[in-house]
């Protein structure tokens, strides 16, 4: 779904499901009456639009509530690079924590757009155990 208008996840997952759900029980039967009582071209290819509508309904619907737990940003907020993260930032994930992986969580708290591994870099980098690229 379109950002512009919700930037809420729960509501995008709940309009998801409901589409679905309008799909199926309001135009499903209609649809599949229409073929069987009166098997023409149009209502062969109203049937192959709503199969095509519902079908790509479900997988988003389904997407939405499989991820709803997923620290991941929205559509739309991007990645955040790790040349984007101040050095303050990586120095009070630490500081604030008593251990690596505290630590890394802390820091992609802080920059949701921050990848696992190039948190984890960030860290290790900061407590000196290796560089940046992996090194």
């Amino acid at each position: 779904m379109a950002e512009w208008w919700n930037p809420s996840r729960r509501v995008e997952r709940w309009w998801q499901t409901i589409v679905l759900a309008w799909l199926l029980v309001f135009f499903g039967p209609s649809t599949v009456d229409k073929v069987i009582t009166e098997p023409t071209a149009w209502n062969w290819a109203w049937l192959a639009i709503w199969l095509f509508a519902t079908v790509g309904s479900a997988y988003f619907a389904v997407e939405a509530w499989r991820t709803r737990n997923n620290p991941q940003p929205a559509p739309g907020e991007g990645t955040t690079a790790p040349s984007e993260i101040p050095a303050d930032d990586v120095c009070s994930a630490l500081a604030s924590t008593n251990g690596r992986i505290p630590a890394i969580r802390a820091l992609r708290e802080q920059h949701p757009g921050l990848g696992l591994k190039d948190a984890m870099d960030l860290i290790d980098a900061q407590r000196g155990e290796r560089g940046p690229q992996g090194q």
